[in-house]
């Protein structure tokens, strides 16, 4: 049978995610998460929990939540023991063909009413069950969510509540309303957002910008309407300031981001998914630049070697110097401007979560090498 942890461990090391980002993301411990990998269900208390904590996991890692949910139930149904001491007494009594049948009847009496039991009892009272808070949001829809990071961006169902702290007091925002747009109910009144719409909220009426909202995507049609939200805390200012702040930095000209390469030349077209940036005779060194036009968590891989991860804020700036090759992670790729060896290149759109691999690739049918940039799944 196929093993239920290894599929939920594999799929979080393809994203290249980690335990205590999930616990961050999920609002689910990071201990219950490794239980679920480990397949050690004692950890979690009661079953409602295990069903309510794996839907979840499964969704945030794209995969099928009713599949675990049913590799999880033949584990529990293995688990219970058959009642083998009952059937063999008597053994010494009854022939082996008699001994046989008593046992296949059994086995078919067992599977039928278990089948029964589930169709008819247990699965309409999963649907009812109330989930536990760190799991309500995939039962319930009305889950809580605190906004205590520099960034917070995830699905939310329909009556769902987020409460952002600004200085002390805790302010509520609520899903109230998903159709074609979003209506949120904020203090004072209530707010409308369409897909790719951002806005910026002054939660306590101090004339200062709190945090700005980003609404990525709705699922209106599904059995519980949600939405995707990002949340990120703004540079503290007056309006005045914040607009200052916020305004599109000079960007660099190409003599000051690119390099010279050798025999290179600019391909024409704007570069898209797997295509090349520029051609050389061979390869060389390079410079990708990144002014960022919102917030943004970036990680990067630099040569096989150097790892790491920033959160930046609009306005902010960053330069990798390369000698082979860079993996870039993006939580929202709208919000930054890229320049690799001196060429405006288009990362993705707002909010989406994108992965980019530039690097040095040999062309075939030129002998020449080529500057890449392509999608890494």
């Amino acid at each position: 049978m196929e093993s239920l942890g290894l599929k939920l461990r594999e799929a979080r090391e393809e994203h290249n995610y980690t335990l205590e980002q999930i616990a961050r993301d999920t609002h689910i411990s990071r201990n219950y998460l490794k239980a679920l990998e480990d397949e050690d269900f004692s950890e979690i208390p009661g079953e409602t929990y295990v069903m309510g904590f794996l839907r979840n996991y499964a969704e945030y890692l794209s995969l099928n939540p009713e599949e675990l949910v049913n590799l999880y139930k033949n584990i529990k149904i293995q688990e219970q023991p058959l009642p083998m001491n009952e059937l063999l007494e008597g053994h010494n009594r009854k022939s082996p063909s008699f001994l046989f049948l008593i046992i296949i009847l059994c086995l078919g009496v067992l599977g039928t009413g278990g089948f029964l039991l589930y169709r008819f009892v247990l699965s309409p009272r999963e649907k009812e069950e109330t989930a536990p808070p760190e799991a309500a949001s995939a039962v319930t829809g009305e889950a809580e969510y605190l906004f205590h990071e520099e960034v917070l961006s995830r699905w939310f169902n329909l009556e769902d509540t987020i409460k952002v702290p600004v200085n002390g007091q805790i302010h509520l925002l609520k899903l109230i309303g998903i159709e074609d747009k979003l209506t949120l109910k904020i203090p004072g009144g209530t707010i409308e957002l369409n897909i790719g719409e951002e806005r910026k909220l002054d939660l306590n009426a101090d004339a200062r910008i709190d945090i700005r909202l980003l609404l990525n995507d709705l699922d209106p049609r599904g059995t519980v309407k949600r939405a995707n939200i990002g949340f990120y805390k703004v540079i503290k200012g007056t309006p005045a300031e914040v607009a200052e702040a916020e305004e599109t930095p000079r960007a660099e000209t190409s003599e000051e981001l690119g390099v010279e390469l050798p025999g290179a030349d600019v391909l024409a077209g704007e570069p898209g998914p797997g295509t090349f940036i520029l051609k050389s005779d061979s390869p060389a060194p390079f410079r990708v630049s990144i002014t960022f036009r919102g917030y943004c968590l970036f990680r990067y891989l630099l040569d096989g070697e150097e790892r790491e991860e920033h959160f930046f804020h609009r306005g902010e700036n960053f330069s990798l110097d390369v000698k082979k090759e860079v993996t870039l992670w993006i939580s929202n790729a709208g919000a930054l401007r890229v320049m690799i060896a001196g060429r405006d290149v288009e990362m993705g759109k707002p909010g989406q979560v994108t992965t980019k691999l530039i690097h040095w690739a040999r062309i075939e049918d030129t002998g020449q090498y080529g500057l890449e940039i392509k999608p890494v799944e």
